[in-house]
């Protein structure tokens, strides 16, 4: 239900609450644009995670960012007080709560926000003032824009982003450059990471798909992921028979943003690392399994490829993928071969005019 622009001339500091993976804070980067401009003379706040805090950072329609390490060193009820506390002296009139978990619902009635928007799914939607349909049809990045409209948001194109230093731009620079990648050589990134065990691909996919693109495109590989990641990225690389980059754990997620911005084109699962990618704007090759891009967590944007294996009873199996596939076949990766992901590569390299070599 649409709120009256009288009822909204008054707000003037606004509280977006995001706590998920790095993905779904990626993928509020259009709601935050269309706040900004459906309230110009609002403040505009974000509470997020430590990880979606280094990933927004420098947001220019953000007034600040404040951090919530929820599993971390603020994990349990005291800390989430203490939380509310703060929130609460800072006198937010309206919360927009993407989120669809209870406790963010419940953060925001906590601090005594006046008006509070979120997806009618939520579970603590009763504490809303303002519930939003959650579409399956749209996009996820599509769903949260619903939220603004509602407040009479402009309707616009609001890609995803993010806004990287010059510092952390010279960083990534430097990192590529010392690993012996020249100027306008074609850099192809690979992400076999996730949280989710059944959301990867096998490392020897990954290997085999790599070695050919480096043969036969004459490219550089460079394997990515954050610091725990190590043990897989390694794998994958002795699994090679070419040399690829590692970079596992030595770049901040700016940073790692920074070398897909270098990339000409980039492949990974489905994970948080697919839409940093195309916030960047680099051509990417996104490989489902337990998931299926009909969920609304696809790519976002253009220039994009995904592989997956239509058709299997099983898929969708769950939301994010799970520790184990339920049925233990695991088909819907294993069924996934290395030609289907390089002749996507291929295709999506000549259809961005990138592929410069045969």
């Amino acid at each position: 239900m649409a709120q009256s622009k009288r009822d909204m001339e008054g707000i003037k500091k606004i509280l977006i609450i995001q706590t998920a993976f790095i993905g779904d804070v990626v993928l509020v980067s259009p709601l935050v644009q269309s706040l900004s401009k459906g309230f110009p003379e609002a403040e505009l706040h974000l509470i997020t995670t430590l990880k979606g805090k280094d990933v927004l950072d420098g947001d220019p329609c953000l007034t600040s960012i404040i951090s919530y390490d929820k599993k971390g060193q603020q994990k349990g009820i005291f800390h989430f007080l203490k939380v509310v506390e703060e929130i609460r002296r800072m006198r937010f009139n309206l919360a927009v709560i993407p989120h669809p978990s209870f406790r963010s619902s419940s953060l925001a009635f906590l601090c005594g926000i006046s008006y509070r928007i979120g997806f009618d799914r939520n579970a603590g939607s009763f504490l809303f003032t303002s519930k939003v349909p959650y579409r399956l049809e749209l996009h996820e990045a599509e769903r949260n824009l619903e939220l603004a409209y509602t407040f009479g948001a402009p309707k616009d194109n609001y890609p995803l982003r993010i806004y990287i230093s010059d510092k952390d731009k010279e960083i990534s620079r430097e990192f590529i450059a010392k690993k012996g990648v020249l100027s306008g050589e074609l850099l192809i990134g690979i992400n076999p990471c996730s949280v989710w065990p059944t959301k990867r691909w096998s490392p020897e996919g990954f290997a085999q798909a790599g070695d050919i693109l480096a043969n036969e495109l004459k490219a550089k590989i460079i394997l990515v992921g954050g610091r725990d990641d190590g043990w897989l990225i390694e794998k994958i690389a002795l699994l090679m028979h070419t040399r690829p980059i590692l970079a596992a754990g030595r770049l901040n997620l700016k940073q790692l943003a920074g070398v897909m911005e270098r990339c000409q084109l980039f492949i990974t699962n489905d994970s948080g690392p697919l839409h940093m990618a195309m916030a960047m704007k680099t051509p990417t090759v996104a490989i489902f399994g337990p998931t299926t891009i009909d969920m609304g967590f696809g790519p976002y944007g253009e220039l994009f490829r995904v592989v997956e294996k239509v058709g299997l009873s099983c898929r969708p199996c769950s939301k994010h993928g799970g520790q184990r596939c339920p049925i233990k076949t695991f088909d819907c990766m294993k069924r996934i071969t290395p030609d289907e992901v390089v002749a996507a590569a291929k295709g999506l390299l000549v259809g961005a005019n990138l592929c410069v070599r045969p």
